[in-house]
């Protein structure tokens, strides 16, 4: 079961990293310690990053450290279902609540709109793999 453990670590921590590396790029933009990229799918995002307030970024960060934290007690065999459910919850309210803005409508103006169910359907069942994993009783020796 350990492995299994390690496994859901692993994927829970690729995707807090999946949503650090954006955040990282904004903070980094807004702090004046890299300018605004000329050319690219990059130089698209500075509006965006422009017109996200910093709490905004704080409650980004949070949702990561929650996942970091589900991540490190899947690995320490400690609950972890309720950060996962926390930091997955907060991801998802930040990201609809920016979908909201002006700024991040024109600069995904060409995506496709509505709710990405894919995604949605993975998280429900990564939450439930984690749920499984923490019902399944401890084996002599790994305790």
């Amino acid at each position: 079961m350990m492995i299994l453990r390690i496994v859901l670590a692993l994927a829970v921590v690729g995707q807090a990293l999946s949503s650090f590396f954006p955040l990282l790029g904004n903070i980094l933009y807004k702090s004046g310690l890299v300018g605004a990229p000329a050319v690219g799918p990059a130089a698209l995002m500075a509006p965006l990053w422009t017109a996200t307030p910093w709490w905004q970024l704080v409650v980004w960060l949070l949702g990561i450290l929650l996942l970091l934290a589900a991540a490190w007690r899947l690995v320490r065999r400690r609950p972890a279902l309720g950060f996962y459910v926390a930091g997955i919850a907060v991801g998802m309210g930040l990201t609809w609540l920016m979908q909201q803005g002006a700024a991040y409508r024109e600069v995904f103006r060409n995506a496709p709109a509505g709710f990405d169910f894919a995604r949605l359907v993975i998280l429900v069942l990564g939450a439930a793999l984690i749920w499984w994993v923490e019902q399944q009783p401890a084996k002599a020796g790994e305790g």
